[in-house]
């Protein structure tokens, strides 16, 4: 080491094999110093060189989302050891499942509100308005008289 200059702390997966870390170290961008729990995690559900050869089949660029992955899967399998992280998904897709099934049923409910109000607010037909006429013209109103017409119909603008 030269005067001057401090030397870098070891990554947590080095501090782990007790190694000097390189500049070179595959996992040191990915296991800081200071994470020594999240590295031993991982470590010890895949192995310290399992974690080297997967990382270095993987591009640079895919690494941190290849290592966020390998971290979740060992806290999961480090909680449930016979089904890991597929406890988890198949929880997310019955969750998922339930949520479609809930959807669907109100949008069931929003079709016949829709059909209903369509049904009570139905356009008036040519018979319909002609009848009205026939209506108004005779002394005595009527019940239909007053159903058929539209109310926005008789309001008239300033």
């Amino acid at each position: 080491m030269t005067k001057g200059r401090m030397a870098p702390s070891a990554c947590a997966a080095c501090r782990s094999q007790r190694k000097k870390c390189s500049d070179e170290c595959l996992l040191a961008p990915h296991f800081p110093s200071d994470d020594l729990q999240r590295f031993a995690i991982v470590q010890k559900v895949y192995g310290f060189n399992n974690i080297v050869k997967m990382l270095k089949d993987i591009k640079p660029e895919q690494r941190g989302d290849a290592v966020s992955s390998l971290v979740y899967e060992a806290k999961a399998r480090m909680e449930d050891p016979v089904n890991g992280c597929a406890r988890a998904i198949h929880e997310l897709q019955k969750r998922i499942a339930d949520l479609e099934s809930q959807f669907a049923v109100k949008q069931e409910e929003i079709m016949n509100m829709h059909f209903t109000f369509e049904n009570l607010l139905s356009p008036l037909t040519v018979e319909s308005v002609d009848a009205g006429h026939d209506l108004c013209a005779t002394s005595q109103p009527t019940d239909t008289m007053f159903e058929e017409v539209d109310p926005m119909m008789l309001w008239e603008p300033l």
